[in-house]
């Protein structure tokens, strides 16, 4: 099965997984609101977050394994990728233990930091005790699923995936009715999670049981080679984290628990639509991994550029689409009272860009080598983004909040991340402009500014006309983009059916066209010796 296949299956399934996601976030966040109190939810929106930071303390090295393993599986080396597994293990073994111990710290500790009334602290402890403790039985065990990540199995992944998403809202739905409130939603965030790790290690057992076999205790040189490579992702993950899973603890300790609710309401749409814009350019990263380890240095910079045009275009399309129909669907939704004005709205499309941008740059080049010193530019951008959020959402409100990832990516992330793929690719700021941003930006811009008149027009007639309005104009983005289609890496079997659409240029024997899409190459080795 060659790469594009495999990164579109797993784009597919992440897509699936998303829509999944948002079909039954949408249906229940309005039913968990009506068993749950909006206080205590913004303090279970708050404290998640910190269990989250608690989590972060196995160094980031299962967060490389996929990585790593598709590394030496391009190289055929079966004993290297053992070693790998053996060291994730041990470390986040000993991760398990350390997490326990600062979540139950960090849980007694955020109360008073955020000032907020004991009652309602004491009544999300119990449940988020509960969420500690079977995230840290399940660490160990996610070094499986991650090893099977590095393999590219991607069918059984995406169906163990929707499998997880099924699960956490059967529990939510299940529990809530049975009046268990945040326990419910502490066993929907916690058990689906073990269940995958748990299944993720039989599956490894059928796929491939001779990389269970053999295990030693990891060499100094293994485990420095493997912490070395973690403590990039971890830096990177603690950046992420600062930057985009930190708001509701500003809100909270700026504004208080129902400002972090009304946030978190409107920024949902934007949030689940960012993530899946980025998961066909993220499945094709562990076959860059694999074109890196084979040395094909032609492919991964004529790869990474397709993968950038495709982030950029599918990223600008869901800003386009939050900026015109997202106050119209919070009003309709939620009700108008939990919409957080077009200020707000207007600055999470901006956040969707720039954490876009940020996240291809970073990716791409991390992924090519440069893991560490995209960890320290995402730290250091989480840095600056959690300072300019205290300030500016003192000046600002919620506005600010969100205003302070934009200054973080233009401060920190895009010069960091231009720096990074010259040194992985030879790229300069000025070819990146010319192969990606440039055209990307010169369509976008006017999409942006019409989405912003339909957005008016809707809060003026009626939020109905908004979303009525909404087939035409996403119709529209496909269209006016179609130029940055060509050369994309597309599955053979898509680019008729698109041709059709003339969306892209049908290639007809005899005739010039347009090149055609530099294709990931077959790959070098199987998943099973």
């Amino acid at each position: 099965m060659s790469r594009t296949r495999r990164a579109g299956i797993t784009a597919a399934f992440g897509y699936a997984q998303f829509a999944l996601a948002l079909v039954s976030g949408i249906g229940l966040i309005p039913f968990v609101l009506s068993r749950v109190r909006t206080d205590q939810y913004g303090v279970w929106l708050a404290f998640a977050e910190v269990l989250a930071y608690s989590s972060m303390v196995d160094l980031g090295v299962v967060g490389v394994v996929p990585w790593l393993v598709a590394e030496n599986d391009g190289r055929g080396d079966r004993e290297a990728i053992r070693s790998v597994l053996a060291a994730a293990a041990l470390f986040s073994s000993v991760a398990a233990a350390v997490f326990l111990v600062l979540a139950t710290g960090a849980l007694r500790l955020a109360p008073s930091l955020a000032h907020l009334p004991p009652t309602l602290a004491e009544a999300a402890m119990g449940p988020l005790l509960m969420v500690a403790v079977l995230m840290a039985a399940a660490m160990p065990l996610r070094t499986f699923t991650a090893a099977l990540v590095g393999l590219q199995d991607a069918t059984f992944a995406g169906l163990l995936g929707m499998a997880q998403l099924a699960l956490g809202v059967a529990l939510t739905v299940g529990l809530l009715l049975g009046g268990y409130g945040l326990y419910a939603l502490a066993a929907a965030a916690s058990v689906p999670g073990l269940v995958v790790a748990l299944a993720s290690w039989v599956r490894l057992r059928m796929l491939a049981p001779d990389l269970l076999r053999g295990w030693r205790l990891p060499s100094r040189a293994t485990l420095r080679a493997v912490s070395s490579q973690g403590l990039g992702s971890w830096t990177a993950g603690l950046g992420w984290r600062m930057v985009a899973a930190s708001d509701s603890v500003v809100i909270v300790s700026l504004m208080g628990p129902a400002a972090a609710v009304v946030y978190a309401l409107t920024a949902k749409m934007g949030t689940i639509g960012m993530q899946m814009s980025w998961q066909l350019p993220d499945a094709a990263l562990v076959g860059l991994a694999q074109l890196k380890g084979e040395g094909r240095a032609d492919r991964v910079r004529a790869v990474t550029v397709q993968l950038l045009r495709l982030l950029l275009v599918a990223s600008g399309g869901v800003a386009c689409a939050v900026v015109a129909f997202n106050p119209a669907f919070v009003t309709l939704w939620v009700g108008p009272q939990r919409f957080g004005g077009m200020a707000l709205n207007g600055m999470i499309a901006a956040v969707i860009l720039s954490h876009s941008l940020a996240h291809g740059l970073f990716t791409t080049s991390a992924t090519l080598g440069t893991r560490v010193q995209a960890g320290w530019a995402a730290l250091a951008q989480g840095a600056v983004n959690l300072g300019a959020a205290l300030l500016l959402g003192r000046a600002l409100g919620l506005p600010g909040v969100a205003l302070a990832a934009v200054v973080s990516t233009v401060l920190v992330a895009y010069p960091a991340g231009v720096w990074m793929l010259r040194r992985t690719t030879g790229m300069t700021q000025a070819e990146l402009w010319r192969s990606a941003l440039g055209p990307w930006a010169l369509r976008a811009g006017g999409l942006l500014l019409l989405g912003a008149g339909v957005a008016l027009l809707g809060a003026r007639v009626s939020p109905w006309l908004a979303l009525a309005l909404a087939p035409a104009l996403g119709l529209l983005y496909l269209w006016v983009m179609r130029p940055l289609y060509a050369g994309l890496p597309l599955p053979a079997r898509l680019r008729p059916w698109l041709a059709r659409l003339w969306l892209v240029p049908l290639e007809i024997p005899g005739a010039e066209t347009v090149p055609a899409p530099v294709p990931l190459p077959e790959p070098g080795s199987r998943i099973a010796p």
